[in-house]
């Protein structure tokens, strides 16, 4: 009896920590800060994201802040994630947790990078992780996600590059 509840133990603390990534790499033709600005800008995203809606909340580390997510073939849905992490012209991120922590959080990261020649590398991925996270991989929203992760990257592009 012991050893069965030892295994449960474990196969529960392993998935606790299962994981996976969703990303898109573009390069945009613009210094570091000005995609840094359009990506914390959300009150905007409007003029230029047709996915990730701006609800409310306050931009800034540690924050809260509400959002709505309409990806084509799927239900729209609220969430409101706390900003994780903010280091200025290089990384964002949000946190998203489902009911509990660990059960199945996404935390979603634009990383920059600069090139050195007026242009930035941007890392739009999402850290997917929890205890059905292996179950949430599997879903159609999930296979669709890479498309919606490129569309969200080349419309940030084409709204940074018009812009003076």
């Amino acid at each position: 009896m012991w050893i069965t509840m030892l295994l449960i133990a474990l196969l529960v603390l392993a998935l606790l920590f299962t994981k996976f990534e969703i990303r898109h790499d573009i390069i945009i033709q613009a210094e570091p800060s000005k995609v840094w600005n359009s990506i914390i800008d959300f009150p905007n995203y409007k003029a230029w994201n047709s996915q990730l809606s701006y609800l409310g909340g306050i931009v800034q580390p540690k924050s809260v802040i509400h959002l709505k997510l309409s990806v084509a073939n799927t239900t729209p849905y609220e969430f409101k994630p706390v900003i994780s992490h903010w280091e200025e012209n290089r990384r964002f991120a949000w946190l998203a947790t489902t009911i509990m922590p660990r059960l199945f959080d996404g935390e979603h990261f634009f990383e920059l990078s600069d090139l050195g020649n007026g242009s930035t590398l941007l890392t739009n991925r999402e850290e997917y992780r929890g205890v059905i996270s292996l179950i949430m991989k599997s879903l159609p929203m999930m296979k669709e996600a890479p498309k919606g992760f490129e569309k969200m990257n080349i419309e940030l592009k084409n709204h940074i590059e018009k812009q003076p």
